[in-house]
């Protein structure tokens, strides 16, 4: 099943790839996190939202995403496998105080994302206010790098530049270009926003140089990037109702270039134009978000490429401030859609400068690897914005689609993929291994390794962490396994510097830390629940079990055969012992049984000489079996009273590893005061996260509101309401509202 599901996926991208159709391949992923600041002792909610890239409806390529936080160095604080039914999954992650003050990121991604070396990425700051926060030192001698729009400065053409204050204080500083003779070309104002645009008509075989003067009155020289004789650049203008593209240089070929304008997987606007013509590109042909615009030659070799930004009619849905509310008091947020869709909801403390990345947010800029700031309530500056697309990269490097995939994705259950090594592959007839996670509600899955000793095995997950064995069958020689990290490696290079702290900022910051001291003392009596889940039944249905304690124990396994099981012939000596089953019915050939303990694959010598006082039961399979790929004649299962092996010792041919399962789904539960002489009433409450849903159906069949209490933390408060319509279009909704002390006047 697994080379099948492989071909499927291989062969539908290559026809796709070499016919020109519409592609629907990639997914993404998008997390609402309830913050981006948070402290120890608090913990990190987040709702998953895996959906295809093309149309924005849930993903079916997925059913596990992985999340990771990593910090300086790749170290990762934590790595969680989530359950996604109908692309959506949740999780949780609570900050100890062993997790140190720093800039963290969060990542997210399916198996079948990293063909693309696809993610979802946002930085959470952490603050550990039981140790030294080390302030970082504040730079005031400006780092300055320059974009030429399109990537390359063409001379004999007036080209855009892009300034861009990497480090330094950017207020007070002037500054002029200028050519090689001293002639000043152009003025340099970069203001508070660190990015400043200019026009610079290039001559061939002239310098340029900035001279920068900062409100110190120091001067800085940095060199322009350097002219091309001839080459290509692009440039892209704001035309109305339409993008006015322009290809400009001269071409060092003859003939017209190819112009195509791409969402990552699909170009959706593509013409042959002629270098120093402009074309333009109705904006009622795009979708909301960034574009890749390349022009490359008749043969297909680029020439320039840079990012169009078209933020089309999205925009956060945000309502005035709500009337105040007392601390304690219920409060209702109407839930109004007219179509169905799939909404989380995080209502929390405003955190000064560290909003969450909203669905819009990354609807509008998840394609590129920077993370700019972006109010998403008002119309943007297109031009300022355009500004921020000419210094940022596109996150795939290019819109090429591999010509083969390496890793499935994960539809049917979780893929475990290793190597067994390859000197213990011979023979015409590569062995069998088996992954086995032990336990009462064991699971046993088989794969037959290639030439190379590589194998894929399909399981069904398991919550939690287990104990799992990997072994090779058929024989009882030492083996050696290689397993893939399931997670990301290794990771991109991040940003993981630490963010200033000013006076105010630690001030309310202390405040916030003894409030959420204080609620952390009071945990056991507010913490959320956990929701048992069942991923798998009992996977063998036995002809027959035997319950040892019903019948005379003896002193030696094979004499309980002997006595009472009459299915099952074994003998044992010093020389080989033997287990057979004898089948019900006639089959060709005869097969060795699948003889296995709490689930792990043994050998007859091995369970023989194991203490029948520690066997609970045995299950008899008396007929051929089809496990995977393995056929075997029959099975012996046998069961342990600690369902953990009970102190049996797999062979050599057995390796041990420890199986990272699902996370636990939690039902998330908040204080409620309805009755003011319930338990939780005398009991403070300094919540910073008033209320959190990860997953809410709305619309006309769905939930019309949501409501929850205020606790003792007055101030002001977010409702984010984030997620996607039935059609695929994300949503975001922001509500807010004052919490004031209950001798105050409020609206209830």
């Amino acid at each position: 099943m697994i080379k099948k599901i492989l071909s499927i996926a291989a062969i539908t991208l290559i026809i796709h790839s070499a016919t020109g159709q519409h592609l629907d391949v990639r997914e993404e992923v998008y997390l609402q996190t309830n913050s981006s600041f948070l402290l120890t002792g608090e913990t990190l909610y987040f709702s998953a939202f895996a959906r295809s890239a093309d149309t924005g409806l849930p993903s079916p390529l997925s059913s596990i995403l992985y999340v990771e936080l990593i910090g300086a160095g790749g170290k990762s604080v934590f790595q969680k496998k989530i359950h996604l039914n109908n692309g959506r999954g949740n999780g949780t992650f609570f900050l100890s105080s062993l997790v140190s003050s720093g800039r963290y990121q969060l990542l997210a991604y399916t198996r079948w994302m990293k063909n693309f070396q696809d993610y979802f990425q946002v930085p959470i700051v952490v603050i550990n206010p039981f140790e030294e926060y080390a302030q970082p030192a504040q730079i005031e001698e400006p780092a300055v790098t320059f974009y030429p729009e399109g990537g390359t400065l063409v001379a004999g053409h007036e080209n855009d530049i892009v300034m861009k204050i990497d480090r330094g204080n950017p207020e007070g500083i002037t500054g002029r270009v200028v050519s090689a003779s001293g002639e000043k070309v152009a003025d340099l104002t970069p203001g508070k926003t660190r990015l400043s645009r200019f026009t610079l008509p290039v001559k061939k075989d002239e310098s340029y140089q900035a001279i920068l003067e900062d409100r110190a009155g120091n001067f800085h020289f940095i060199d322009l990037p350097g002219a091309a004789p001839s080459g290509t650049t692009i440039q892209v203008r704001d035309a109305g109702h339409s993008y006015g593209i322009t290809p400009i240089g001269t071409p060092a070929h003859e003939g017209a270039s190819l112009l195509t304008i791409s969402d990552g997987q699909n170009p959706v606007f593509q013409q042959r134009v002629e270098v120093n013509t402009r074309v333009l590109l109705p904006k009622n042909e795009l979708s909301a978000g960034t574009y890749l615009v390349t022009v490359t030659s008749v043969a297909g070799n680029p020439l320039a490429s840079r990012l169009l930004w078209h933020p089309g009619n999205l925009r956060e849905q945000s309502s005035d401030a709500m009337a105040p509310y007392h601390t304690r008091s219920a409060v209702t947020i109407p839930l109004e859609f007219d179509y169905g869709a799939d909404v989380s909801v995080s209502v929390r403390k405003i955190e000064s400068h560290h909003r969450p990345i909203s669905a819009i947010h990354h609807a509008l800029l998840g394609r590129i690897n920077a993370l700019w700031n972006l109010n998403v309530r008002e119309t943007p500056d297109w031009k300022a914005f355009d500004n921020r697309m000419i210094v940022s990269e596109w996150k795939w490097g290019s819109t090429e689609m591999p010509d083969t995939v390496k890793w499935l994705p994960e539809l049917r259950g979780e893929l475990i993929e290793g190597a067994l090594n390859v000197a213990e592959v011979s023979g015409d007839k590569p062995p069998f291994v088996a992954l086995s996670i032990s336990g009462e509600d064991y699971q046993l899955q088989t794969a037959q390794v290639n030439a190379n000793g590589h194998f894929q095995i399909l399981i069904n997950p398991a919550e939690g962490a287990r104990d799992a064995y990997l072994s090779v069958l058929g024989t009882t020689d030492a083996a050696s396994f290689q397993v893939e990290n399931q997670f990301l490696t290794p990771y991109p290079p991040f940003d993981y510097s630490l963010p200033y702290l000013d006076s105010a900022m630690v001030a309310t910051l202390v405040e916030r830390s003894v409030r959420n001291q204080i609620e952390n003392a009071y945990y056991e009596l507010k913490k959320d629940s956990i929701v048992p889940q069942t991923y798998w039944n009992p996977q063998f249905d036995y002809d027959i079990s035997y319950v040892l304690d019903d019948y005379n124990r003896f002193p030696e396994l094979y004499e309980h055969f002997i006595e009472f099981i009459p299915e099952v012939m074994a003998r044992k000596n010093k020389n080989r012992s033997k287990i057979k089953v004898l089948t019900k019915y006639v089959t060709t050939g005869t097969l060795d049984p699948l003889l296995l303990i709490d689930g792990v694959p043994t050998t007859a010598d091995e369970i023989l000489n194991f203490s029948p006082y520690k066997i609970e039961r045995i299950g008899v399979i008396n007929n051929r079996v089809f496990v995977g790929p393995l056929v075997a004649d029959g099975i012996v299962s046998f069961h342990t009273f600690e369902k953990n092996l009970h102190g049996y010792k797999p062979g050599p041919n057995s390796f041990n590893v420890q199986y990272k399962g699902l996370d636990p789904v939690q039902r998330f539960s908040f204080p409620t005061y309805e009755d003011a002489h319930q338990g939780l009433a005398r009991i403070p409450d300094y919540r910073q996260q008033l209320y959190w849903n990860p997953s809410l159906t709305v619309g006309e069949n769905g939930v019309k509101e949501v409501e929850f209490y205020t606790g003792d933390t007055t101030g002001s408060f977010e409702v984010a309401i984030d997620g996607y319509d039935e059609t695929g279009s994300p949503i975001s909704i922001r509500r807010y509202f004052m919490v004031q002390p209950i001798n105050q006047p409020a609206s209830n």
